[in-house]
């Protein structure tokens, strides 16, 4: 039986609820978009409820953002319960009636399970919801196009990239979604200094800041940077890949990854060269720090990719493979950064070498990226505002 919760009134500004499978220290590109986010969101004077499924969650220091956790939202159990909509609706029933919340961003609820999406639709009139949803990612199939059905009935639909916009609408059948870029807090990557000729010795460190599974190129970086030794042998690259254990593992794909490349690695001959470090939504631009060049070699079709924008944004050099949206986000080849095929070995190779040979380039593509990511792709400055704006616009909708 539901109990009868009486709402509070907020302080100031909007009650809006983030609602995610994961949050940090779960490490990945959606996770760290909701952190910073949220804060930005609290900052001016918005109360923030994240609901996620991740034990343990952490909540930001920033006062106005609250992390509510419940299984429901949890992976490991979001797809084996049979009853998980009524739950997860009754539950969403009370935290939202209790904060006097109306305003509902989903992030990515279109996989896995449709029980939180069919859970909040379900609520949508009683409670007067207005339903946001932002698409990060897409998986294709036919399993996968019915569990986005529930999500393809809310009100409002944003993609994160044109790429992502263009197969929302080609796979889900999804037409009216919304192009946003995301952008990512420049605040915390701005207070790390551009490159500059006293810090270039002939050990350079090469950075690929990514979860360590396979489609992310860590395997091409690793012969890349092989090749490079052979190739150069002036230069003294080292390699630092992420470690990152609370990573979402959507299809088991970390299962041995670490020790298949710790082999290969060995076979290569670049033992004491590559290092693997764990990684955390606050730890990243220490990381940038310490890189001379950042590499981003997916082997998929990214959706768009915060990483780069974070490494450009650091003011390093960014190579990245030409798949789904990175190009958009990186922009044009040989100005802000390199863009190289997708597997290619040699390419990937000869663009790091001509970077890690050339510190007045990597030091003026660095600068370049910074400044684009400043202009074009600042959080606080191109994406909170015209989300507050649909927000309040559907707010303030009669039938809303």
């Amino acid at each position: 039986m539901e109990r009868d919760v009486q709402p509070e009134e907020p302080a100031s500004g909007l009650s809006i609820a983030l609602v995610h499978w994961a949050f940090p220290p779960t490490v990945g590109g959606v996770e760290s978009h909701l952190w910073w986010y949220s804060r930005l969101l609290a900052r001016q004077g918005h109360r923030v409820t994240v609901f996620t499924g991740t034990d343990g969650a952490l909540t930001p220091r920033q006062p106005g953002v609250e992390v509510v956790r419940h299984q429901g939202l949890d992976l490991s159990r979001a797809s084996a319960d049979p009853g998980a909509t009524e739950t997860l609706r009754r539950w969403f029933a009370v935290e939202l009636k209790r904060r006097g919340i109306r305003l509902v961003h989903g992030h990515n609820l279109h996989h896995f399970s449709t029980a939180p999406a069919e859970a909040l639709l379900s609520l949508r009139s009683e409670h007067r919801l207005v339903l946001v949803h932002t698409y990060h990612s897409l998986w294709r199939g036919a399993e996968n196009v019915r569990t986005a059905k529930s999500c393809g009935q809310w009100d409002v639909h944003f993609a994160v990239s044109d790429f992502l916009r263009d197969a929302c609408a080609r796979e889900l059948g999804i037409e009216d979604v919304h192009r946003t870029y995301l952008g990512i807090d420049v605040e915390a990557y701005l207070g790390v200094p551009e490159l500059t000729h006293t810090e270039w010795t002939r050990t350079v460190t090469v950075l690929l800041p990514a979860r360590l599974i396979p489609d992310k190129g860590a395997e091409l970086a690793i012969r890349a940077i092989g090749r490079l030794v052979r190739r150069s042998p002036e230069l003294d690259p080292h390699l630092l890949l992420m470690d990152t254990p609370d990573s979402v593992d959507f299809h088991g794909e970390k299962v041995g990854f670490r020790k298949h490349l710790e082999k290969l690695i060995a076979e290569v001959g670049l033992v004491g060269r590559v290092a693997f470090e764990e990684a955390g939504v606050e730890r990243m631009p220490d990381l940038y720090r310490r890189a001379h060049v950042v590499i981003h070699p997916s082997s998929y079709e990214e959706p768009m990719g915060l990483a780069p924008l974070e490494a450009m944004c650091a003011a390093r050099p960014v190579i990245a493979t030409r798949m789904g949206g990175l190009s958009e986000g990186v922009g044009e080849d040989g100005v802000y950064g390199y863009l190289v095929p997708d597997q290619d070995v040699d390419k990937l190779a000869q663009r790091m070498t001509q970077l890690l040979r050339d510190p007045e380039l990597a030091r003026l593509m660095g600068k370049r990226g910074r400044q684009r990511v400043v202009g074009e792709f600042d959080l606080a400055r191109c994406y909170v505002p015209e989300m507050l704006r649909v927000y309040r616009n559907r707010l303030e909708q009669p039938d809303s």
